[in-house]
Parts: structure tokens; C-alpha cells; sequence
């Protein structure tokens, strides 16, 4: 009786073996189109990583942009912007970036109020301060907090 048992658990795996390794080939896999997809959807997500462009480019040569702080502050930012914050911006919560807010207050403000506004902002741009901004303000188009340069006027 128990071999019967035996043999009738060997054919049911068996069977089942074969109706799995079948429907296993019943899918066809059309891969190029799925990463084709899957890049689509990444691109739509991911910020713009194109050359970002030194901050007193195209103005005339004045003290304000040829002084030496202002030349390793904009040479430093320039360097920050194309090595650097393509591999770390990923997960920054608000739009303008931390490094083009910075960039947008010096042009605005001037250098010393341009750089207190952007210490202001590094100091909000982390996880805990999240918390306290409002959802209301979120950028629908780059999934981030909007935070222009706009209100600090």
C-alpha cells in the first residue's frame, strides 16, 4: 500500500514538474521594450545632470564677480555642481537645489547675504526639517519642496 502511495506522490511531482517547466516558457519576454520603459520612467524622475554653467559667466568684469572670494566661491560652486552633486542631489528635498539656490542668492543679494541664505538653507536641507514643511508646496513636476529665492526678499 505504501508503494502505491509512493508511486502516486512520484507522479503527481512529477507531473507537476512538467506543467511548471511549460508554463515557465508559455511568457514571452519582450526585454527591450521593458528597459526601454523602465528608462522612460527613470528620466521623467531623475533631475536634469547636464553642465551647469560657472555662476559669473557672460557679465562684465567687475569687483563684485573678479575679487578673489568671489572667484573660489564661484570656482568652488562650479566644481561642487558638475563632480559632485549629480551623485549626492538625489535625494535633496527642495527645487532649486541647494547648490543653484546658492547660486541664485549670490546673484540676487550679493555675496555675503547670497552665502547667509545659503547657509540657511544647507541647515534646513536634511530629513528632520522635512517634518516641518508644508505638503501644500510641493512641486508636482520634480516630486520636491519649492523653495524659490523669491520669499527672502
Amino acid at each position: 500500500m505504501q508503494s502505491q502511495y509512493h508511486k502516486a506522490n512520484r507522479t503527481v511531482f512529477l507531473l507537476l514538474v512538467v506543467l511548471v517547466s511549460f508554463n515557465a516558457y508559455s511568457q514571452e519576454i519582450d526585454l527591450k521594450s521593458d528597459l526601454l520603459f523602465v528608462d522612460s520612467v527613470v528620466e521623467q524622475q531623475m533631475p536634469e545632470t547636464g553642465h551647469r554653467p560657472y555662476i559669473y559667466q557672460n557679465q562684465p568684469k567687475t569687483f563684485k564677480n573678479s575679487n578673489p572670494v568671489s572667484l573660489i566661491y564661484g570656482g568652488s560652486l562650479y566644481v561642487y555642481q558638475n563632480l559632485f552633486s549629480q551623485h549626492l542631489s538625489a535625494s535633496c528635498l527642495y527645487h532649486p537645489s541647494c547648490s543653484d539656490f546658492s547660486k541664485q542668492a549670490v546673484g540676487e543679494y550679493g555675496l555675503i547675504r547670497g552665502t547667509l541664505l545659503s547657509f540657511d538653507r544647507l541647515s534646513r536641507c536634511n530629513r528632520i526639517a522635512a517634518t516641518d514643511l508644508d505638503p501644500q508646496t510641493i512641486d508636482l513636476h520634480v516630486h520636491r519642496f519649492h523653495d524659490s529665492i523669491k520669499k527672502y526678499k
